[in-house]
């Protein structure tokens, strides 16, 4: 009985070693997202005065804790002219927004994760 118990054990590990080895590969392959929360505050005609990272969270953590993620000067550029397409209310308060980014991709501003993968 021992044996036969063993044997069912072995080659369950043995079977289930490949589909875990293909899911963790695929898992690595996937791009990984931050969101990136700004402060902004606009001029009197509602165009981007400052725009400020706050912090980087990570959303598959489901936490809003930051985490230590570097945002290159290149994607904050990118995330002022994005933003910088649409006119805000001309209030002096700041106010807070987030834009997703890939740090594969640092220039780029607009990913939506919804929309699928984004082109290169």
């Amino acid at each position: 009985m021992r044996a036969m118990l063993l044997a069912v054990m072995l080659t369950c590990a043995f079977v289930a070693q490949p589909i875990v080895t293909r899911a963790q590969a695929s898992a690595g392959s996937l791009r990984k997202l931050y969101a990136v929360v700004f402060e902004v505050t606009v001029t009197p005609d509602g165009k981007i005065a400052m725009l400020k990272v706050s912090k980087v969270i990570d959303p598959t953590s489901r936490s809003t804790d930051a985490v230590a993620v570097d945002v290159p000067g290149a994607y904050i550029d990118a995330v002022r002219a994005f933003l910088n397409d649409r006119t805000y209310p001309t209030s002096p308060s700041p106010f807070y927004t987030y834009a997703y980014y890939d740090p594969s991709q640092p220039t780029r501003a607009d990913i939506d994760p919804k929309a699928g993968a984004p082109p290169p």
